[in-house]
């Protein structure tokens, strides 16, 4: 996916950054990284899916060929090994990833199911050396191929799993006494396709996460205001909208905030432009860190004015927040010669508490909250103002 222009992305992204520190290591920021892990599961899960069933056609095939063509008691011992284990081990992988539950461990069951069939693959091979029969060890070659390529394990797990499989491999051989110029040439080969799979696999990983940068930037860009970083009129109104239907279903308070910056047109005739931009980015940030859960939201609503959603709160708890978000512009410390308030920037808030009803919608909560702000401006400014839709209980 190719990355957007950079210069309209908001400077603080964390995607951003992330694209300027590079990634080589195949390791996100912690902020990231769990997003990432997420992202990459759900985008290949059809494609493990499959891998894991053909690897189980495939394995079945083995079993009927070996089956038909092993001696006694050869047969016997190898397909314990291909029914007793391989069989299951795939089957129950591939039944875990329609487990949502186990989503987000399916490295960990990708990466175990690997690694029980290569080392199954290597005993069977050290079952055939112990018995001399000549069974034609390039199959583990096809396991590493597998796992590096089809099974969607990102380029750690992969490797681990080729080159703990690669020494099993190595021990077998050297324990059922190989000869060396055989082990050699077994090994090399062997070796160089868990080279092979490292690359190829570490290009693939690097590829996505590129792909989930550039994809979270243009996600970004859809729904943030590109000069604050918080959520853009448009974003809000659909996050806002899952929220009160959430509020509704579970009959939960919702506070919605109206907030905005007091007399922030004389700031920008007085101050310019620029420094008020400033200003809008230093308030949009002390707005973000007050709506940090996953239910909350903050967005720019046009111009100076802000607006917020707080979910499960007691107007008592969203009352601090609030008040949070007042002091902390104020103590931003801005300098505005020409606010009727106080002698830097500040900012009012009308705040609407209401359990939301069926018959509501989000309309009238902004409305409530609005005329809350009103109130706010009405008494001097730089305050929080709270009404409750009437009816409700104080």
């Amino acid at each position: 996916m190719k990355l957007p222009h950079l210069e309209w992305v908001n400077q603080d992204s964390p995607y951003l950054r992330q694209h300027q520190q590079g990634f080589r290591l195949l390791q996100f920021d912690d902020e990231l990284e769990q997003a990432f892990k997420l992202y990459h599961a759900d985008l290949l899960l059809r494609r493990m899916r499959w891998a894991l069933l053909v690897a189980t056609l495939i394995a079945l095939v083995f079993v009927l060929v070996d089956a038909l063509n092993l001696p006694d008691p050869l047969r016997g011992q190898i397909l314990s090994v291909r029914i007793g284990v391989i069989q299951p081990v795939l089957l129950l992988a591939w039944l875990a990833t329609y487990r949502r539950g186990l989503r987000q461990h399916l490295q960990l069951i990708g990466g175990i199911a690997s690694l029980l069939c290569g080392l199954a693959v290597a005993s069977i091979i050290g079952l055939a050396r112990h018995h001399h029969f000549a069974l034609p060890y390039e199959g583990i070659i096809l396991v590493t191929v597998f796992f590096y390529f089809m099974v969607n394990l990102r380029f750690t797990t992969a490797v681990l799993c080729g080159w703990l499989v690669f020494v099993a491999y190595v021990a077998v051989e050297v324990a059922t006494g190989l000869t060396a110029d055989l082990l050699v040439s077994n090994a090399l080969f062997l070796g160089l396709a868990n080279i092979i799979g490292s690359v190829g696999c570490y290009s693939l990983e690097h590829a996505a996460r590129q792909n989930f940068i550039a994809h979270g930037l243009l996600q970004e860009l859809a729904e943030k205001d590109f000069l604050t970083g918080l959520l853009n009129r448009r974003a809000f109104s659909e996050r806002a909208e899952r929220s009160w239907r959430q509020a509704q279903r579970e009959k939960q308070a919702l506070g919605v905030v109206m907030m905005d910056v007091d007399f922030f047109k004389r700031y920008n005739d007085h101050y310019g432009h620029a420094a008020g931009d400033e200003a809008l980015r230093l308030i949009a940030k002390v707005i973000g860190e007050h709506a940090r859960r996953p239910l909350d939201c903050a967005a720019r609503y046009g111009g100076e004015e802000f607006v917020g959603i707080w979910y499960g709160l007691s107007e008592a708890q969203l009352l601090v927040i609030l008040e949070g978000i007042r002091s902390g512009i104020e103590a931003l410390g801005l300098n505005h010669a020409y606010s009727d308030a106080a002698g830097v920037v500040t900012v009012s808030l009308g705040l609407a508490y209401l359990t939301p009803q069926s018959h509501q919608g989000l309309g009238e909560a902004l409305r409530l909250a609005d005329v809350a702000l009103y109130l706010a401006k009405e008494q001097g400014r730089n305050r929080v103002m709270a009404k409750r839709q009437e009816g409700e209980a104080k």
